[in-house]
Parts: C-alpha cells; structure tokens; sequence
C-alpha cells in the first residue's frame, strides 16, 4: 500500500523533473515561447496532470513536486551561468 503509493509518486516526480529539464534544454535562455505544438511542452503538461491526478496536489506532495522543480530549476540556471552569466532566472 504506502511503500508501492511512494514508489508511483517518485516515479511521477522523476517524469515530471525530466519533463522541466527537456522544456528547459529547448527554451531556456531563448525569447522563443514555449507552445504545446512543441512535443516537450506537451509531454510537461501531461506530466503535470498524471502528478496532480495521483494526489501529489495534497500539501505534502505539493512541497515534493515544488521541491522537484526548483531543483531542475536550479541545475538549469547553473548550467546556464556556465555558459552565459547574463541571467540568473531559471525560465521554463
């Protein structure tokens, strides 16, 4: 029950993650706005909806998943940095 219940929400989470990271690959750093005829976008938005339908909404899976993005947040911005240190913002 509880440990198959974490298993599924780490699974979503890391699914979300590598979604952020995707969108943030293709548009990040650009003035190109990201639209759902791009397939990451549309994959990112999916990936929302799976973890929202399983109940990660619920304020202790809200924390995770926030958790989650700022962390691909932040290894964008770095990786960015590396490469231009115009911007400190992460953009989605």
């Amino acid at each position: 029950g509880s440990q198959n219940n974490d298993t599924k929400r780490q699974f979503l989470l890391e699914r979300l993650l590598d979604a952020v990271k995707q969108c943030q690959i293709r548009f990040g750093g650009r003035k190109e706005i990201a639209s759902d005829s791009d397939s990451r976008v549309t994959c990112l938005c999916a990936q929302f909806e799976a973890v929202l339908q399983h109940g990660l909404k619920r304020s202790r899976g809200l924390a995770l998943t926030a958790a989650a993005l700022k962390q691909a947040a932040g290894f964008a911005s770095k990786t960015e940095t590396a490469s231009s240190s115009s911007s400190s913002s992460p953009r989605i």
